[in-house]
């Protein structure tokens, strides 16, 4: 039935816009929560199967922690490295769950820097035991100037 033909009913046709009306909106709200059903919380994502899924969780993960991304880093496996790919993307470092990732990656960086460190200074100390002693310096002249004091 048309507008225009419920319009002719009088109030029997109010009654049945007003029916159609409710009715549709309890269609559509039904529609509302069957969709918002099937969608998993942030704790689900957080906690799911898939740890790269985790990762876009706005809420920190008990199951993906600094020990699971550690264990994945030492041995270098692709879920690592595509986990460092996405967290250093601009704008997800701020994740929770890239925040753990971030700083797993840091301790890794810190301690490679260390063992390089050490490796420059085990280096130089090599090398300064190849070198002669120093010429003593006199009283009342500076290091490098000049013979006879005019500098």
């Amino acid at each position: 039935m048309g507008l225009l033909r419920l319009h002719a009913l009088g109030s029997q046709g109010v009654a049945m816009k007003a029916s159609f009306l409710s009715g549709l909106t309890a269609i559509a709200l039904a529609s509302l929560l069957v969709a918002g059903c099937g969608q998993p919380s942030a704790e689900e994502l957080a906690n799911g199967d898939d740890p790269l899924t985790a990762l876009r969780s706005p809420v920190r993960s008990a199951r993906y922690d600094g020990a699971f991304w550690n264990r994945e880093a030492v041995r270098s496996t692709d879920l690592w490295a595509d986990a460092v790919a996405y967290c250093r993307t601009p704008g997800n470092s701020a994740a929770p769950n890239c925040q753990t990732v971030g700083l797993v990656l840091s301790t890794i960086e810190l301690e490679k820097a260390a063992k390089e460190a050490k490796r420059q200074l085990q280096i130089l100390l090599e090398q300064s035991k190849h070198l002669g002693p120093l010429p003593p310096v006199r009283p009342g002249r500076r290091p490098g100037a000049a013979p006879g004091g005019q500098d």
